[in-house]
């Protein structure tokens, strides 16, 4: 993350719609154009410019993601059809003894330290009444 220092520039606008429905279509058409291709400059223009205010601002931004290699993408492999040898049989999927093989996604009971967790999701031992 990297601060940007910029100036925030807020236009307080009006744009009459007029009584007839010509010209509400015509005042809509304007905003929802403004707002589908980011240029307002047009709708600026119709409305009267009531204030503007302008401040300096610093804002957190983004860094840039490093720029992309010009290296080939690999080719995928060829997708499998179902049953073939390097799909695992069921005696494969399971460990010693016949228990299903353990997996890194299940949770372990290891300790954590308690800097690491925050407060409400610490484990606390109940008080004997």
């Amino acid at each position: 993350m990297a601060n940007q220092t910029g100036i925030a520039i807020s236009i307080k606008a009006f744009l009459p719609t007029g009584k007839s429905l010509d010209e509400q279509f015509a005042a809509l058409t304007l905003v929802k154009t403004a707002h589908e291709t980011g240029d307002y400059s047009a709708l600026l223009k119709a409305a009267n410019v009531e204030d503007v205010k302008t401040e300096q601002k610093t804002r957190r931004v983004e860094d840039a993601p490093p720029a992309a290699t010009s290296a080939p993408e690999p080719e995928p492999a060829p997708a499998e059809e179902p049953g073939s040898a390097a799909e695992p049989t069921p005696e494969a999927q399971q460990g010693d003894g016949g228990e299903p093989a353990s997996t890194a996604s299940e949770p372990t009971d290891e300790p954590i330290a308690d800097e690491k967790v925050p407060g409400f999701l610490r484990r606390t031992k109940p008080k004997a009444a």
